[in-house]
């Protein structure tokens, strides 16, 4: 729901709602068994300077808040200049097989 979110919010606003934009999606594993985690990161590039918006709407507490409440994660969603950069990291071994 989380990568929807970033990708709606693409389309629409960011790097995808121009023909130059860009978005590198990527993952990996870090730590040892019973500490594993899972770290997704999005990228955005290509598209003229991004400011932070005025006022952040349920999309963006979707996206800071949502797993969060559900399994141990931590997620970073800044608005830098070159794009928008997000960050999902999970406990590998709390998600469902």
């Amino acid at each position: 729901l989380i990568l929807h979110e970033l990708a709606s919010n693409a389309l629409q606003h960011g790097s995808l709602s121009v023909a130059s934009g860009r978005v590198e999606l990527g993952w990996k594993t870090h730590g040892r068994k019973g500490t594993r985690r899972l770290v997704l990161t999005w990228r955005e590039t290509g598209r003229p300077q991004v400011e932070p918006p005025d006022r952040h709407g349920f999309g963006s507490i979707l996206i800071r808040r949502g797993l969060t409440k559900v399994i141990s994660s931590a997620v970073k969603h800044e608005f830098r200049p070159d794009g928008v950069f997000a960050e999902i990291s999970m406990p590998l071994e709390d998600l469902p097989k």
